[in-house]
């Protein structure tokens, strides 16, 4: 590591978790990575945090994203959970750096994992990749005082199941904090979930992955912001047929299938509308 780069990490960790966290006991949203699968310059792949009651909750965790949470000096120390909408790769991506890091910032618990069946499956792939780091690193660093306990740094899945017939149901209470998994449209990725924030009077929703999906809109009556995922139908054919005429058909195929299953900004806008939502965000 050269000058510039000790200098660049210094500025980045320099910040305390309690300097971060003096803004008030409100409901905040930060928008980690709003990219899709494909590089983007500049941009991390899936995350959204919420930070309510001096802790962090994280919807997807898409790579790049732990080193914009991390450069943004968010203190991650106090991250409790995630929650996974689905299971694509550009949404668990980051988990293990994620849980990593934040366990040797000083989280003291085990970091839950939230999310439609198959959040097991991905727990235990990367606890047991990074059970080596886990042991090499508290071995290294555990002295005057600093604990790192292994246990901590583990995660632990919860399955969500959301009942036939029904639409919702509860994924997690913390304290005055209650979190609602709603069923959404990704197909062929099921289940999928968008999620609900509620925390003393204030609220929000996160539609993650998904069709135009009139239950959404009405497990998000009322909330004060809602996100919605949007993709530009146009962009994404014209995109579609250069690759085409470049004589990448197959990414050119894989293109022209996301628009199947995701919603177009005039159809984010619809739900909003829906759902009696006058502010709102539209992220890709």
């Amino acid at each position: 590591m050269n000058r510039r780069h000790l200098m660049a990490a210094l500025a980045a960790l320099a910040a305390t978790p309690a300097a971060a966290q003096t803004a008030g006991d409100g409901l905040k949203v930060v928008l980690a990575g709003t990219s899709g699968p494909l590089p983007v310059r500049d941009r991390a792949k899936p995350c959204i945090v919420v930070q309510a009651a001096g802790a962090l909750y994280l919807v997807d965790v898409g790579p790049e994203s732990t080193e914009n949470l991390m450069t943004w000096r968010l203190p991650v120390s106090v991250a409790r959970a995630v929650f996974l909408t689905h299971l694509h790769s550009d949404h668990i991506g980051d988990l293990g750096e994620f849980n990593m890091q934040s366990w040797v910032q000083g989280r003291e618990r085990p970091l839950a994992l939230v999310g439609p069946s198959g959040v097991d499956k991905v727990a235990r792939g990367f606890n047991q990749a990074y059970e080596n780091d886990h042991v090499f690193r508290r071995a290294h660093h555990e002295r005057d005082g600093f604990r790192f306990s292994i246990a901590a740094g583990r995660i632990e899945p919860r399955v969500i199941r959301i009942p036939a017939g029904a639409s919702t149901a509860t994924a997690l209470r913390d304290g005055d904090l209650t979190v609602t998994a709603i069923r959404v449209s990704h197909d062929p990725v099921s289940p999928a979930f968008g999620y609900r924030f509620d925390y003393r009077g204030r609220s929000v929703s996160i539609s993650g992955d998904t069709m135009k999906w009139p239950a959404f809109a009405e497990a998000s009556k009322g909330v004060d912001v809602m996100l919605h995922e949007a993709q530009s139908e146009a962009m994404t054919r014209q995109l579609s047929q250069a690759l085409k005429g470049m004589g990448n058909a197959r990414t050119s195929s894989m293109m022209a299938d996301t628009l199947t299953y995701h919603t177009t900004p005039v159809e984010a806008a619809d739900i909003a509308r829906a759902a009696g939502q006058g502010g709102w965000c539209s992220i890709t």
